[in-house]
């Protein structure tokens, strides 16, 4: 059984980040980065083009782009998680 890592290991805090705030305190940029992470990989292990992925998660090719290039400061963490599970992370 392949089993899915769940949202509290995919957003394990690791002590090298640009964005920490404090020790072992994740800031919103922090958790939004590592959802990020976690869709860039969904995308690659399921083999996804950027416009099939684009359509899975319902969201413009341009937009899905931006993010990849790290482009999301104005994306709220509630419709990444969005991205994410439309991706079918559990």
């Amino acid at each position: 059984m392949n089993a899915q890592p769940d949202l509290d290991t995919i957003l394990e805090i690791k002590s090298t980040s640009v964005y920490k705030k404090e020790v072992g305190v994740p800031c919103e940029m922090q958790r939004k980065s590592q959802i990020v992470q976690e869709i860039a990989k969904l995308i690659s292990a399921k083999h996804l083009t950027p416009q099939a992925a684009s359509n899975l998660m319902d969201v413009e090719l341009a937009h899905l782009l931006r993010i990849q290039r790290g482009q999301f400061r104005d994306i709220d963490e509630p419709k990444l998680l969005e991205m994410l599970n439309k991706l079918g992370a559990s």
